[in-house]
Protein backbone atom coordinates (compact mmCIF):
# COMPACT_ATOMS: atom_id res chain seq x y z
CA UNK A 1 0.00 0.00 0.00
CA UNK A 2 2.83 2.09 1.01
CA UNK A 3 4.50 1.49 -2.97
CA UNK A 4 1.05 2.51 -4.49
CA UNK A 5 0.90 5.60 -2.13
CA UNK A 6 4.78 6.93 -2.89
CA UNK A 7 4.09 6.03 -6.65
CA UNK A 8 0.48 8.07 -6.89
CA UNK A 9 1.77 11.84 -7.05
CA UNK A 10 4.38 10.18 -10.22
CA UNK A 11 1.32 8.99 -11.74
CA UNK A 12 -0.68 11.85 -11.45
CA UNK A 13 1.95 14.21 -12.36
CA UNK A 14 2.67 12.20 -15.69
CA UNK A 15 -1.08 12.44 -16.32
CA UNK A 16 -1.70 15.81 -15.89
CA UNK A 17 1.47 16.57 -17.84
CA UNK A 18 0.03 14.30 -20.79
CA UNK A 19 3.85 12.55 -20.35
CA UNK A 20 2.50 9.35 -20.06
CA UNK A 21 5.35 7.81 -22.07
CA UNK A 22 9.07 8.44 -23.31
CA UNK A 23 9.97 7.33 -27.01
CA UNK A 24 13.60 6.43 -27.67
CA UNK A 25 15.06 6.57 -30.85
CA UNK A 26 17.81 4.81 -32.98
CA UNK A 27 19.79 7.75 -33.09
CA UNK A 28 19.32 8.29 -28.91
CA UNK A 29 20.19 4.39 -28.28
CA UNK A 30 22.85 4.66 -31.37
CA UNK A 31 24.64 7.52 -29.90
CA UNK A 32 24.81 5.72 -25.86
CA UNK A 33 25.82 2.48 -27.21
CA UNK A 34 28.57 4.41 -29.43
CA UNK A 35 29.54 6.25 -26.03
CA UNK A 36 29.17 3.27 -23.65
CA UNK A 37 29.97 -0.14 -25.74
CA UNK A 38 33.69 -1.28 -26.65
CA UNK A 39 35.69 -2.99 -24.76
CA UNK A 40 39.57 -4.35 -25.66
CA UNK A 41 40.56 -8.16 -24.25
CA UNK A 42 42.41 -11.35 -24.97
CA UNK A 43 41.36 -14.61 -25.81
CA UNK A 44 43.46 -17.82 -26.38
CA UNK A 45 46.78 -18.95 -24.56
CA UNK A 46 49.59 -16.69 -25.70
CA UNK A 47 53.04 -17.81 -26.38
CA UNK A 48 50.79 -20.55 -28.18
CA UNK A 49 47.48 -18.79 -29.73
CA UNK A 50 45.73 -15.65 -28.87
CA UNK A 51 44.11 -12.72 -30.29
CA UNK A 52 44.19 -9.39 -28.90
CA UNK A 53 40.28 -8.27 -30.04
CA UNK A 54 38.95 -4.94 -29.99
CA UNK A 55 35.31 -4.11 -30.08
CA UNK A 56 33.82 -0.60 -30.72
CA UNK A 57 31.46 -0.63 -33.65
CA UNK A 58 28.04 -1.81 -33.17
CA UNK A 59 24.82 -0.42 -35.20
CA UNK A 60 21.58 -0.15 -33.88
CA UNK A 61 17.92 -0.96 -35.84
CA UNK A 62 14.53 -0.88 -33.97
CA UNK A 63 11.81 -3.14 -35.03
CA UNK A 64 13.36 -3.53 -38.57
CA UNK A 65 14.06 -7.09 -38.56
CA UNK A 66 11.52 -8.00 -36.53
CA UNK A 67 8.33 -6.25 -35.27
CA UNK A 68 9.10 -7.26 -31.46
CA UNK A 69 13.34 -6.97 -31.45
CA UNK A 70 15.99 -5.08 -32.09
CA UNK A 71 19.08 -5.88 -34.31
CA UNK A 72 22.53 -4.85 -33.57
CA UNK A 73 25.10 -5.31 -36.01
CA UNK A 74 28.42 -5.17 -34.34
CA UNK A 75 32.28 -5.46 -35.74
CA UNK A 76 34.96 -6.50 -33.88
CA UNK A 77 39.33 -6.59 -35.35
CA UNK A 78 40.96 -8.99 -33.62
CA UNK A 79 44.96 -9.91 -34.26
CA UNK A 80 45.29 -12.95 -34.22
CA UNK A 81 49.04 -14.58 -32.99
CA UNK A 82 49.93 -18.10 -33.74
CA UNK A 83 53.37 -19.25 -32.42
CA UNK A 84 56.03 -19.40 -35.56
CA UNK A 85 53.28 -17.78 -37.92
CA UNK A 86 52.78 -14.12 -38.86
CA UNK A 87 50.09 -12.51 -36.90
CA UNK A 88 47.10 -12.30 -39.00
CA UNK A 89 44.33 -9.23 -38.81
CA UNK A 90 40.69 -10.42 -38.92
CA UNK A 91 37.81 -8.95 -38.67
CA UNK A 92 33.83 -9.95 -37.99
CA UNK A 93 30.65 -9.11 -38.30
CA UNK A 94 28.02 -10.07 -36.48
CA UNK A 95 24.32 -9.28 -36.55
CA UNK A 96 22.23 -10.33 -33.22
CA UNK A 97 19.00 -9.43 -32.55
CA UNK A 98 17.40 -9.20 -29.23
CA UNK A 99 14.13 -8.50 -27.42
CA UNK A 100 13.93 -5.20 -25.25
CA UNK A 101 13.18 -4.62 -21.34
CA UNK A 102 13.44 -2.37 -19.25
CA UNK A 103 15.48 -2.88 -15.40
CA UNK A 104 13.48 -0.37 -12.96
CA UNK A 105 16.65 -0.74 -10.79
CA UNK A 106 19.18 0.12 -13.47
CA UNK A 107 16.38 2.82 -15.32
CA UNK A 108 17.86 1.58 -18.15
CA UNK A 109 17.10 -0.77 -21.39
CA UNK A 110 18.68 -3.76 -21.78
CA UNK A 111 18.06 -6.76 -24.48
CA UNK A 112 17.27 -10.72 -23.65
CA UNK A 113 17.11 -13.25 -25.76
CA UNK A 114 19.98 -12.31 -27.85
CA UNK A 115 19.99 -14.54 -31.26
CA UNK A 116 22.71 -14.68 -33.44
CA UNK A 117 21.56 -13.99 -37.22
CA UNK A 118 24.63 -13.77 -39.39
CA UNK A 119 28.49 -14.07 -39.14
CA UNK A 120 31.15 -13.12 -41.56
CA UNK A 121 34.90 -13.67 -40.91
CA UNK A 122 37.28 -11.81 -43.32
CA UNK A 123 39.61 -12.04 -44.71
CA UNK A 124 37.82 -14.92 -46.75
CA UNK A 125 40.89 -16.61 -47.27
CA UNK A 126 41.70 -17.35 -43.39
CA UNK A 127 41.08 -20.73 -42.75
CA UNK A 128 39.31 -22.47 -40.25
CA UNK A 129 41.45 -24.46 -38.64
CA UNK A 130 42.49 -20.06 -37.07
CA UNK A 131 38.82 -18.93 -37.74
CA UNK A 132 37.24 -21.56 -35.08
CA UNK A 133 38.98 -21.43 -32.12
CA UNK A 134 39.10 -17.45 -31.92
CA UNK A 135 35.70 -16.66 -33.87
CA UNK A 136 33.65 -18.62 -30.88
CA UNK A 137 35.27 -16.91 -27.91
CA UNK A 138 34.96 -13.27 -30.05
CA UNK A 139 30.78 -13.62 -30.84
CA UNK A 140 30.62 -14.83 -27.22
CA UNK A 141 33.06 -11.55 -25.66
CA UNK A 142 30.01 -9.10 -27.75
CA UNK A 143 27.27 -11.32 -26.80
CA UNK A 144 27.93 -10.99 -22.83
CA UNK A 145 28.91 -7.14 -23.81
CA UNK A 146 25.52 -6.82 -25.70
CA UNK A 147 23.27 -8.94 -23.23
CA UNK A 148 24.87 -7.63 -19.95
CA UNK A 149 25.40 -3.48 -20.58
CA UNK A 150 22.13 -1.00 -21.13
CA UNK A 151 21.93 -0.29 -24.92
CA UNK A 152 19.83 2.95 -23.65
CA UNK A 153 19.97 4.28 -19.88
CA UNK A 154 17.43 6.94 -18.63
CA UNK A 155 18.79 10.50 -17.72
CA UNK A 156 18.29 11.31 -13.80
CA UNK A 157 18.59 15.11 -14.83
CA UNK A 158 15.88 15.20 -17.07
CA UNK A 159 12.12 15.54 -15.58
CA UNK A 160 10.37 13.59 -17.43
CA UNK A 161 12.94 10.65 -17.66
CA UNK A 162 13.56 10.54 -13.71
CA UNK A 163 9.54 10.12 -13.51
CA UNK A 164 9.77 6.99 -15.60
CA UNK A 165 12.96 5.55 -14.08
CA UNK A 166 10.81 5.42 -10.12
CA UNK A 167 8.03 3.87 -12.15
CA UNK A 168 7.32 0.30 -13.66
CA UNK A 169 6.70 0.92 -17.09
CA UNK A 170 6.41 -0.91 -20.45
CA UNK A 171 8.67 -1.36 -23.77
CA UNK A 172 6.76 -1.26 -27.20
CA UNK A 173 8.57 -0.99 -30.60
CA UNK A 174 6.70 1.40 -32.27
CA UNK A 175 7.70 2.89 -36.06
CA UNK A 176 11.42 2.20 -35.33
CA UNK A 177 11.21 3.60 -31.93
CA UNK A 178 11.38 1.94 -28.45
CA UNK A 179 8.30 3.68 -26.70
CA UNK A 180 8.76 3.45 -22.91
CA UNK A 181 5.02 3.24 -21.76
CA UNK A 182 3.74 4.05 -18.57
Amino acid sequence: MQKIIRQLPIVLILLLSGCASYTVTENEVQSYLDDNAQFERTVGIKGIAHANVAFDDIAVGIGRVAADRINLDANAKANVVITGQKPQAVDVSMSFSAIPYYDKEEGAIFVKQLELEDIKVSPPEIGMFIAKPFVSPIVSLVGELISTRPIYKLDENDFKQSLLKSAKPELLIKGNKIVIDF
